[in-house]
């Protein structure tokens, strides 16, 4: 039998209502799904992305970044980079059981098929085949049905989403701090890539270590006198002999040896600072670099060197003085507990002695070296350094 005109207008505007309230949520929670996802998976690869260089690349990776960078120290390039790891997996597993927590993809498909149902409910209410009566109690059962597979979307959803308060109260401020973290790791990732890129530069460019300055200490002469003939100097391609001193700021030990063309160095502060520089004697002037990105440019003369030196942590001027002796530049390469590790000395005549040990780029004071017998011991084990002489 019919129903009453005003029973269907009710139920009509009930399903209207309805519609609207999962047209809203819908619209609202389809970006906070897809951003969940999103920021689930461009952090999962950022991550990755972060962790790769240190683990393939290993040591080399990390020095080139800091050399790249003008870092004191290659373990923080890792360290940073292991740190941006850990943040960005955070990241990504919160948005990932967020998302999953409150259940969002299949609530949305939800949603949208008792949207698409209610959809032909109403144009049946709105319009009714000619000759076909649609049964209001009928039609109530079928919305009963529907809204009884939404629970999760209230009937005042419409007018609360209209002011964002749902999102807001359900997710605060979660996605936005996520895709601040995903951002500030993927501006991380790229100055590393970038640092990398410049360390591999520099490291090509530099000139490499002159064979003669590491002949061990039986092949060079007993002799080191740096006495001249009183009656002429020695043109600047056969100058050859050890300076010592210092630089102006930093309170920097400097050995320089000078072996015709070529000379090397050896810059320490005997706290974080050092520096290995090659390069060649061309007309009296001194031009070295270091693979990290240090130079040292002056004059060499019969008795003393003079001239600049800039690292990526001090810049001053420089004087060493033709120095006998024990003086001089020293290196040992040895094995700490199976890691690599490099020693320098800088000598000066007065038996001074500065340096430092670098164990994969962390820097500790030198232990004193026997300069006799060029013995030294260190973490209870004896060894031997090469003292670099013309």
């Amino acid at each position: 039998m019919p129903y009453p005109a005003d029973d269907r207008v009710r139920l009509l505007e009930t399903v209207r209502a309805r519609r609207a309230c999962i047209d809203a949520y819908v619209k609202h929670k389809t970006p906070a799904s897809t951003r969940l996802s999103t920021v689930s998976i461009v952090s999962s690869a950022i991550a990755a992305a972060l962790t790769a260089g240190p683990a393939l690349g290993g040591t080399t990776f990390a020095q080139t970044v800091q050399d790249g960078l003008n870092l004191d120290r290659p373990d923080m390039v890792w360290r940073i980079l292991c740190f941006a790891a850990l943040a960005v997996s955070i990241t990504a597993a919160i948005s990932a059981n967020l998302s999953k927590s409150h259940d969002l993809t299949s609530r949305i498909a939800a949603a949208e098929q008792a949207g698409a149902v209610l959809e032909r409910l109403q144009r049946r209410l709105e319009f009714p085949q000619q000759g076909v009566e649609t049964d209001v109690q009928e039609a109530v059962r079928e919305y009963g049905d529907v809204v009884a597979g939404i629970p999760f979307i209230p009937e005042t959803y419409a007018d609360s989403a209209s002011s964002g308060e749902p999102e807001r109260r359900r997710f605060g401020l979660g996605p936005s701090v996520a895709v601040v973290v995903a951002v500030l790791s993927a501006v991380l990732l790229v100055a590393a890539l970038v640092g990398y890129g410049v360390g591999l530069a520099r490291s090509s460019s530099a000139p490499g270590p002159d064979p003669s300055t590491s002949a061990p200490e039986a092949d060079r002469p007993t002799s080191s006198s740096p006495s001249t003939s009183a009656s002429s100097s020695p043109a600047p391609e056969e100058r050859a002999g050890v300076f010592a001193g210092g630089t102006d700021q930093g309170d920097a030990t400097l050995a320089i040896v000078v072996d015709g063309g070529q000379a090397s160095a050896y810059l320490c502060d005997g706290k974080q600072l050092e520096a290995w520089l090659n390069g060649p004697v061309v007309d009296s002037r001194l031009d070295l670099t270091s693979p990290s990105g240090a130079r040292l440019t002056g004059e060499v003369t019969d008795a003393v060197v003079s001239g600049d030196v800039v690292t990526s942590t001090l810049t001053t001027a420089f004087r060493a003085d033709l120095a006998g002796g024990a003086a001089g530049v020293y290196e040992a390469t040895i094995e700490v507990n199976g890691a690599p590790a490099r020693i320098g000395w800088a000598v000066l005549p007065d038996g001074t002695q500065v340096g430092l040990v670098n164990r994969e780029g962390v820097r500790s004071e030198a232990p004193p070296l026997n300069t006799d017998d060029l013995s030294f011991t260190y973490n209870g084990a004896h060894h031997h350094a090469v003292r670099k002489a013309p």
